[in-house]
């Protein structure tokens, strides 16, 4: 069974040319996340989309990613990291502990900037939900 796309409904806060401010209500998944006070501000969500055309402040509009879209970039946004770190931990290790300390803190690193090259060539339009007036 394919699951359809991820969907949240918002409202239109603010237009800037052919960009659009959404506030979107936070899922219910967040409210046991550690991490929600970074993303989420009492509740709601505010995210810049590529506006649909002829987009005024207070349209309601619907958001909407594929899942695999979303899998991969949740693959590529933690996984990465992580097997960079322990493929440094692993290679530097067999020089000692300390070394492979600094190991895993280089392939940490170097998994980071991957993540951050990765996502603004190749994945930045494809993790961008598309957006339609309701």
């Amino acid at each position: 069974m394919i699951a359809g796309p991820l969907q949240a409904r918002g409202r239109v806060i603010e237009v800037h040319g052919d960009e659009a401010n959404v506030r979107i209500a936070a899922a219910s998944s967040c409210q046991g996340c550690r991490a929600r006070a970074l993303c989420t501000d009492g509740g709601e969500q505010v995210i810049r989309i590529v506006a649909p055309a002829n987009t005024s402040v207070d349209d309601p509009v619907l958001l909407e990613l594929d899942q695999a879209n979303f899998a991969l970039g949740v693959a590529i946004g933690y996984l990465l990291p992580a097997l960079t770190l322990l493929l440094g931990a692993a290679v530097a290790s067999l020089a000692g502990d300390t070394a492979a300390a600094l190991g895993a803190a280089v392939g940490l690193s170097t998994g980071l900037l991957l993540v951050r090259l990765l996502h603004r060539r190749l994945l930045a339009d494809r993790l961008q939900p598309t957006a339609s007036l309701t």
